[in-house]
């Protein structure tokens, strides 16, 4: 109940009853990476209320945004939102200043991959949350994480996220971690 409240005001008045910002992958980045200049890549972008959180916590040298801002069958989440366009003109205007850092791709994750570069140091999954879409997306973006870099995401609880996300660290012989909330992550 908290949270669907927390959503609610988060979306519609930028304030929580539960801070859960910056997420727990985030603050672990901040202290992995220490002030490293890092390339980041985040999937699902909805508000942009995280990307702002990492362009604030992490020394970010050029930071990948994709979401295809399209309401589509295939995703369960779309109920939570009823104007992916006005989502996606907030998140524009929350990022503005950092928009030399940024680079806006609007697309699916799947087509995206191939306007990312290898070598990216951290990545955020946080696109649709349906088993399949979770596994493809910790598939493809894998190969772009350099090693050492740190492949996380949010909303663990949800049973398509935890079980793609256990799927592929056993299939790989990865550890991942958890934070006290709704965070994973897994380093390279």
């Amino acid at each position: 109940m908290v949270y669907n409240l927390n959503y609610y005001l988060d979306g519609f008045f930028g304030i929580e009853i539960i801070r859960t910002r910056p997420k727990e992958a985030i603050k672990f980045a901040k202290k992995y990476f220490l002030n490293k200049k890092i390339i980041a890549v985040e999937i699902g972008v909805l508000r942009g209320q995280n990307s702002q959180d990492l362009l604030n916590s992490l020394n970010i040298k050029k930071l990948y945004l994709i979401d295809p801002y399209l309401k589509y069958s295939e995703y369960s989440k779309d109920a939570n939102f009823k104007n992916v366009k006005k989502a996606e003109k907030l998140s524009k205007k929350r990022l503005n200043r950092w928009k030399t850092k940024i680079v806006w791709i609007k697309d699916y994750s799947t087509s995206a991959e191939s306007k990312i570069p290898s070598g990216v140091d951290f990545i955020y999954v946080d696109g649709n949350h349906e088993y399949e879409y979770v596994k493809r997306d910790l598939e493809l973006y894998w190969k772009k994480l350099k090693i050492g870099g740190v492949l996380s995401g949010h909303d663990i609880q949800y049973s398509g996220v935890s079980k793609a996300v256990m799927d592929f660290a056993k299939k790989n012989n990865l550890d991942v971690f958890f934070g006290d909330r709704r965070d994973w992550w897994i380093i390279k």
